[in-house]
C-alpha cells in the first residue's frame, strides 16, 4: 500500500501485524500511514509491531501518528502496539519527541515480537450473521451463551443489548451481513460488528433520530468507549467495549 512517497506493508507472525514501512514520515504521507494503521487495528491482530528501518522523517510531529496508534489499539482491540528500529537518528528522534516513552520501541521485530508474548491470553468467539432481520436475535443468544460460558453474567445483559444494535445498524443501515467478534480480557469485553459499507456510523440522540435510529445513541450510554475503524476491503468494523465499572 503506498501513499505519496510512504510505503506500507503488512505481514504476519502469528496473530501479530507486522508493519514494513518504507519511505519517508511526514506531513505529506501521515493521513496515509493513520489510515493504514487504523486498517490493521480492524483485522484485531493480538499486536502490532510497526518497523521504522527504511524510514526517513519529514516532520517529527507526525512521529505522534504511532501515539494516536498505540492508545487507541489499547482501547480497542486492547492490544499492545510497538516499534522496532535500529536507526539511530530514527531512535533520536523518538527520543526527543518522548514517543519511545508512550510507545515501547524495541531494536528488531524480534525483540518486539517476544513482548508481544508477554500480553495476558484473550479468549475471543466470533459468528457470521445474514443481512436479515432475525440477525439480532441471533446475535443476542450467542452473546448471552458466551457471556454465561466466560463467567461474565454482570456484563451480559449490557453486552446483548449493544451487539443487538451494532448488528442491527449493519443490517439495517449498512445493509451488510455481519461478523460479531467478542474480546474478553481481563474482565474487560469488547464487542465489534464488521461490515461491508465505509460509511462511519451516526449517534442520534433521542428526539432527533429516525425511527430505529437511535442505536448508537444506546451504545454511546451504555459502553466505556466505541468507535470505529475502516478495513482494507472497504467496510468498517465498529466496536464497543464494556467494562463491570462501565
Amino acid at each position: 500500500m503506498t501513499g505519496s512517497h510512504l510505503t506500507v506493508d503488512v505481514a504476519h507472525h502469528g496473530r501479530a501485524a507486522i508493519v514494513r514501512l518504507a519511505g519517508e514520515i511526514g506531513l505529506r504521507t501521515v493521513g496515509h500511514l493513520r489510515s493504514a494503521l487504523l486498517k490493521c487495528l480492524a483485522d484485531e491482530p493480538s499486536g502490532v509491531v510497526v518497523e521504522l528501518d527504511g524510514t526517513t522523517v519529514g516532520a517529527p510531529i507526525a512521529l505522534g501518528a504511532f501515539g494516536t496508534l498505540a492508545r487507541r489499539a489499547a482501547e480497542w482491540p486492547g492490544v499492545l502496539v510497538a516499534l522496532a528500529v535500529s536507526d539511530g537518528t530514527v531512535r533520536d528522534l523518538l527520543r526527543r519527541t518522548a514517543l519511545d516513552e508512550a510507545v515501547p520501541t524495541f531494536s528488531t521485530v524480534a525483540e518486539a515480537v517476544r513482548a508481544l508474548g508477554t500480553m495476558p491470553e484473550r479468549q475471543h468467539a466470533v459468528m457470521e450473521l445474514p443481512a436479515e432481520i432475525a440477525s439480532a436475535a441471533r446475535a443476542r443468544r450467542f452473546v448471552n451463551d458466551t457471556c454465561e460460558g466466560w463467567n461474565v453474567d454482570g456484563l451480559c445483559e449490557d453486552a446483548c443489548l449493544v451487539a443487538s444494535e451494532l448488528v442491527e445498524n449493519a443490517v439495517h443501515h449498512a445493509r451488510s451481513q455481519a461478523l460479531l467478534r467478542l474480546d474478553l480480557s481481563r474482565g474487560i469485553l469488547t464487542i465489534s460488528v464488521r461490515d461491508d459499507a465505509p460509511a462511519p456510523p451516526r449517534r442520534h440522540t433521542v428526539g432527533t433520530a429516525p425511527t430505529g435510529g437511535r442505536g448508537m445513541y444506546i451504545v454511546d450510554v451504555i459502553a466505556r468507549a466505541w468507535g470505529y475503524a475502516p478495513t482494507w476491503a472497504g467496510g468498517k468494523v465498529v466496536w464497543a467495549v464494556l467494562s463491570d465499572g462501565a
